[in-house]
């Protein structure tokens, strides 16, 4: 007897976020290991994943033969770097509304973006039949919005080399990700530092004092 397996029975199909720009929280931050490259860029990289949550999109869908609702996501993957040049780092700094120091850039916490309420730019793209959405950009809230008001829907995951025990809260793909990681490093330029993959990073604590100008408040710098 033949045994054939269904095809995405229990995938979940919803349609991509629109384009445009939408409150969003970020619910996770994993970092991958070195993945891959792609693309014009083939040499393999230390990887992160930041997904974001809109709060004010949300969707009905089925998934293993059941209705469920909940809000929209959508991430990205960056290389872990913060160099000033690095798309880790314009993302941090737009989503500050401050540009960072270069001791600040190595001092920063990247985990202390989980939880933390952003606007987010989606541009949507077609290739061939399907259409996808991208983010193409994020900033702070708007000043009259309490951040208070933004909650996270579950519980925000952050995994790295020492919050190991998240590993099960992650999407599938990304536990995939994860398990076919490239165990060596990819080689680097002379004098290039290597991606702190563990440490201070990864320990939840409050990011340094960022020496703001004067004329910005800490109310005005989310994190």
């Amino acid at each position: 007897m033949p045994l054939r397996a269904p095809v995405n029975a229990s995938s979940a199909h919803i349609d991509p976020v629109p384009s445009g720009s939408h409150i969003a929280v970020c619910d996770i931050i994993a970092f991958l290991g070195v993945q891959p490259g792609t693309g014009l860029f083939p040499k393999p990289k230390p990887t992160i994943y930041l997904r974001f949550q809109l709060p004010n999109e949300h969707v009905e869908f089925e998934k293993d033969g059941k209705k469920q609702s909940g809000p929209r996501m959508i991430g990205n993957c960056y290389t872990f770097s913060m160099h000033e040049k690095a798309n880790l780092r314009h993302l941090f700094e737009s989503w500050r509304g401050q540009q960072f120091t270069d001791e600040q850039a190595a001092d920063f916490d990247i985990s202390t973006g989980l939880g933390r309420p952003c606007m987010l730019m989606v541009m949507q793209s077609q290739k061939g039949q399907k259409i996808y959405s991208n983010i193409s950009g994020i900033g702070p809230l708007p000043k009259g919005i309490n951040p208070k008001t933004i909650i996270v829907e579950g519980t925000p995951v952050l995994y790295g080399p020492e919050n190991t025990s998240t590993y099960k809260l992650l999407p599938n793909w990304l536990q995939e990700k994860i398990d076919h990681q490239i165990l060596e490093e990819p080689e680097r330029k002379e004098g290039e530092p290597a991606p702190p993959p563990r440490g201070d990073a990864w320990d939840g604590s409050e990011p340094p004092d960022d020496g703001s100008a004067p004329e910005i408040t800490d109310d005005d710098i989310p994190f």
